[in-house]
This record gives C-alpha cells, structure tokens and sequence, in this order.
C-alpha cells in the first residue's frame, strides 16, 4: 500500500473512531453489487479488508440483500456464491425489502461500514451522518472520505462540548470573585499509639576503662637509689 494512500485510511478511521466511536474489529456490510465488481476486478474481499483496514473485520450482509440476489437469478449468481461464505445479519424485514432499504436502515441503528457499488444506496449514506463508505474501484478497495454531513455533526458536537467546559470555567470564575478561593479541608493528623523511644532501643556502649593499677603507675615513676651508708662499729669494751 503507498504511503499516501495507508496516510489516508488511517485518518479517516481515526475521524470515525474519535467521533463515532468506531471500533475494531470492524463490521462491514457488503451487497450483491459489491460482489459483482469483486468479481470483474478479481479482488478477494475478505483479505483486501483485512490489509486495508488494518484491523481484523467481520463481514456480513442481510436477508434482504441474499433475498434479491436469488430473485434476480443468473445474473447476479456469482455474487450470491460470494455473499454465502459471510454471515447473514437478520433484520427482520417481512416482507422482503429492496436490498438498498435494509442496508440503509441497519446501518442507521448499528455501526457498519457499508460496502456498495449502488450508486442510490452511497447518496443515502452519504446524507446520514456517522456511517463509512466503502467501494471498489482501479481494482482496489476504497474507504470514502467522511460526508459534509458527517464533518458538520462532529464539529457541532465538538464546539456543544467546548461551550459547556467555557460556561463551567465561567461560572467557577464568577464563583471565585464572590466568595474567594476555596479554603482546603485542613486534615487532622491522627494519633497512634505510642511506640517505644528509639534511643532506648539502642544498647548500651560499656566504656572501656583503661586498667591502670598502682604498679603500673610506680613502674613510669623513676627508682629511687638507695644509699647505704657504712656504719662503724663500735666496739664496747667490757671491762
């Protein structure tokens, strides 16, 4: 897929998503007509939309489609062999409607992509707002840009949300002037029992006491010499 081409779906899609909540995977709803140009341009449906969409996809059509398509007989044979291999939504149309009735009112109650070559059906869709516009041409699958009608809604939608958030900002300014800023709820700390004192829970540090004794304190002092002194001895001379 060319980059402009991959640039082109991806915003469409997000225009679809944003907007209209569309979401994958995608249900795409296709018609006989659809079929019949897959056919003369030898495009496979199924894996076209898987690569073009990005997404995994859910393709369906409706009673009424499959109804027309056997009415119309061999001309429109291939087409009914192609829509048998999808899903068959019912729609609860009795009796039968024209294919492009039921494709256009099932897709006004429920999110689809409709898949169509008819030419009434894509100017009916177009009309409504909200609903994706898939066709075959150049051998290829294409998604249509959103309608005006789908880009007016959505911008209404866009300018009703901003004129509420500009009324609130409004209305809270006007608030403020009146009566101040609000004053924050002061929290109150709460009191939890008491744990026990951290210094208390520290052991205790023994001081080491440096063992000096009385030796030791006269072993530093300097000795003293002695001085001995000779005695004469006197001899008593006993008479």
């Amino acid at each position: 897929m060319k980059v402009k081409r991959l640039k082109h779906v991806r915003r469409v899609l997000k225009f679809y998503r944003n907007n209209y909540d569309f979401l994958p995977p995608y249900k795409v709803m296709i018609d006989g007509t659809m079929c019949k140009a897959a056919l003369n341009f030898q495009v496979n449906i199924a894996e076209q939309l898987h690569h073009y969409l990005e997404s995994d996809v859910e393709i369906c059509t409706t009673a009424c489609v499959m109804a027309e398509c056997e009415a119309l007989g061999t001309l429109l044979y291939g087409p009914l062999k192609v829509l048998r291999q999808y899903k068959v939504e019912p729609c609860h149309h009795d009796p039968v409607k024209l294919a492009t009735d039921c494709m256009y009112r099932m897709a006004r109650q429920h999110k689809y992509f409709i898949g169509t070559q008819d030419q009434t059906l894509s100017e009916n869709i177009r009309k409504r707002a909200g609903i994706p516009l898939i066709y075959i041409s150049h051998k290829t699958l294409n998604l249509e840009a959103p309608s005006a009608t789908s880009c007016k809604k959505a911008q209404e939608a866009i300018d009703s949300k901003m004129k509420e958030h500009g009324q609130h900002n409004i209305v809270s300014n006007l608030k403020k002037e009146l009566f101040g800023e609000p004053e924050e709820p002061k929290h109150k700390k709460r009191k939890g029992p008491k744990g026990k004192n951290p210094l208390s829970c520290l052991k205790s540090k023994k001081r080491k006491h440096s063992a000096t004794t009385v030796k030791d304190i006269d072993k530093d002092k300097p000795k003293r010499k002695r001085k001995r002194h000779n005695r004469s001895k006197v001899k008593l001379n006993v008479q």
